[in-house]
């Protein structure tokens, strides 16, 4: 298991599982929550969603028949539940953020502590990755996104810098 699961026990109590019932994992990452659910499911179901190619090779290694993978992000959460016969669940969990996988893999471009490309996606089919942002976004649009996503508070100053750098670079890597 590449990741270790925040909250389990609490996660389970909350869910309060019928072992004949339908749970989703809308973010089921490394699978660590996803097996404790099925640990306590007999006879029941659990369907699990994840955009993550990482997340996908954890999923093909659960081998149990209870379980059902989606390769989606879960806004997609009602089409993969009628695809799969599924009109009412039990409970669903959502363990939303990144991952401790992501952030030290230097390749996903998350941290700032690696050497590595601006990435940050996801979903590795998605096309935008982090430098197509900060290399061809208009300073205000930069603004915006550091400023309500970043939380950042100085960040008219820091979309400024960013466009200042980039006319004299490229911006590839994670280390500016």
């Amino acid at each position: 298991m590449y990741h270790r699961p925040v909250m389990l026990v609490e996660c389970l109590e909350g869910l309060n599982i019928n072992p004949e019932g339908i749970y989703v994992d809308v973010t089921f990452g490394g699978g660590g929550h996803s097996r404790a659910i099925l640990d306590k499911i007999k006879g029941g179901r659990l369907i699990a969603l994840d955009q993550d190619e990482d997340a996908k090779k954890e999923a093909d290694k659960m081998g149990d028949r209870s379980f059902t993978f989606c390769e989606a992000n879960f806004r997609y959460l009602k089409k993969y539940l009628k695809l799969n016969g599924v009109t009412k669940v039990n409970g669903i969990l959502a363990d939303l953020g990144i991952s401790s996988h992501q952030i030290d893999s230097p390749e996903r471009g998350f941290a700032t502590r690696f050497d590595g490309p601006l990435d940050m996606r996801m979903d590795k089919k998605n096309p935008l990755q982090a430098a197509n942002v900060l290399n061809e976004y208009a300073e205000e649009e930069l603004h915006k996104i550091l400023g309500m996503y970043g939380e950042v508070k100085n960040a008219r100053t820091l979309a400024r810098m960013i466009c200042l750098e980039r006319k004299q670079k490229n911006l590839k890597e994670s280390r500016i």
